[in-house]
């Protein structure tokens, strides 16, 4: 018990039992949440430890802090990558003739000397982002593709599928690259100049606007409730108070292990780009009624997933969710149901299904089906919902096979 990650790893919809998170999704979600919090530079793992040996630098000797940064002092390590080459001091509060701040500021001067809360990870206006030219060598790679294509829609079978999936992902990797090169520059022009816009809107007079905080959307109540609790600890409690904080902090704890979030739906759904906003918890917790039998009818649309919707660990908006396109849902159920449901059936379990409303008619038992084609004719015939038949299933995964080879050579 004692060798299994706090922090471990997703496989599809399951958490690992034993495997620990990569390091790029920690260094990625760090990053993405200290830009979004308003820091000018992006957040890294190895912040604490670059700041820690910064602020020991200069007040312990030079053994020690290599000492406790365990490196060779031979190999000059702490010099040639560690040392915080921006600033050593508190320079605004010794000019302001305050109490400085220095240990402080050496901590975390490495990583950002500037911080504003209206700045987000992608703060380009979408005025910007609609007026911005389009970029030539783009451009003319989508001429060529569409030349190569002749006005077909389906390019498996073409002639020249190769090519045209070969420049679909130049396509793809260059736009990508031009997006993120918008945000960086849009970030640090607004960064060069604030300052320089505060001190000019003071000089005329106005007033400055008050910024409002705004709330988010929290899907699932316990996470809500729990960061309140964590983050928002008034002064003057009673150890009796404390004691009924920590044992309500433990049952959320507990309750949101039985949890599962998912893509946010409606980001999905979204053509335009979302204005600035910061995220932040309320700090009031709110409540989510249980959802009732009436709220998940027997005939579901068709883009609704069959697995989804009797999750339970999911809410209500993710459970009733539906897809664009029937392919569009059974791509996601494929990619992140059927897998397990054939590792279930190798195992020897039957298929179940999990719909809230069968359940109530099965005396609150789940379905049961021995056979995944048993599953899907259930499906199909009780809540009007077509699932790909298992030959279909196993082209789509021999196409996405022959396209992996294809772009590895």
């Amino acid at each position: 018990m004692l060798k299994t990650p706090v922090f471990r790893r997703y496989r599809g919809t399951e958490l690992s039992a034993d495997e620990a998170m990569l390091y790029s999704k920690l260094r990625d979600d760090i990053g993405q949440q200290s830009l979004d919090s308003g820091h000018e530079r992006k957040w890294t793992p190895r912040f604490a430890r670059r700041g820690a040996g910064n602020a020991a630098n200069g007040d312990a000797p030079d053994s020690v802090r290599d000492q406790m940064m365990r490196q060779d002092p031979r190999f000059m390590t702490f010099q040639s990558a560690y040392l915080n080459e921006i600033a050593n001091f508190d320079l605004q509060n010794a000019f302001l003739e305050e109490e400085k701040e220095s240990q402080l500021f050496r901590l975390f001067a490495h990583v950002s000397l500037m911080r504003d809360p209206r700045a987000t990870a992608d703060m380009v206006p979408d005025e910007v982002w609609a007026n911005l030219a389009p970029d030539p060598e783009i451009v003319e790679l989508e001429e060529q593709r569409a030349r190569l294509k002749q006005g077909n829609y389906r390019i498996e079978g073409h002639g020249n599928e190769e090519e045209i999936r070969r420049l679909t992902n130049k396509i793809r990797t260059k736009r990508a690259y031009r997006e993120r090169q918008v945000v960086k520059e849009y970030r640090e022009d607004y960064f060069y100049h604030r300052p320089t816009w505060d001190i000019e809107q003071q000089a005329r007079g106005e007033e400055e606007e008050e910024y409002t905080e705004p709330v988010i959307d929290v899907h699932i109540p316990e996470r809500d409730r729990l960061a309140n609790i964590l983050c928002h600890q008034p002064d003057g409690l009673t150890e009796d108070q404390v004691l009924e904080r920590r044992i309500e902090a433990i049952q959320l704890m507990v309750a949101l292990c039985d949890k599962r979030e998912t893509a946010k739906r409606h980001r999905v759904q979204q053509n335009v780009r979302a204005q600035p906003h910061i995220k932040i918890e309320p700090t009031e917790a709110s409540s989510e009624p249980s959802p009732s039998v009436n709220q998940f009818p027997l005939l579901m649309q068709p883009g609704q997933c069959p697995d989804c919707i009797g999750d339970e660990r999911l809410s209500l908006g993710e459970r009733t969710f539906a897809y664009c396109r029937p392919t569009v849902r059974n791509d996601h159920f494929d990619d992140q149901h059927l897998i397990e449901r054939e590792r279930a059936l190798q195992r020897g379990e039957k298929m179940v299904c999990t719909h809230p409303t069968c359940r109530t008619q099965n005396q609150g038992q789940n379905l049961e089906f021995h056979t995944m084609d048993h599953f899907r004719a259930h499906v199909q015939t009780i809540h009007r919902v077509t699932l790909r038949s298992s030959c279909q299933v196993e082209q789509r995964r021999l196409r996405k096979l022959r396209r992996r080879k294809m772009v590895k050579e």
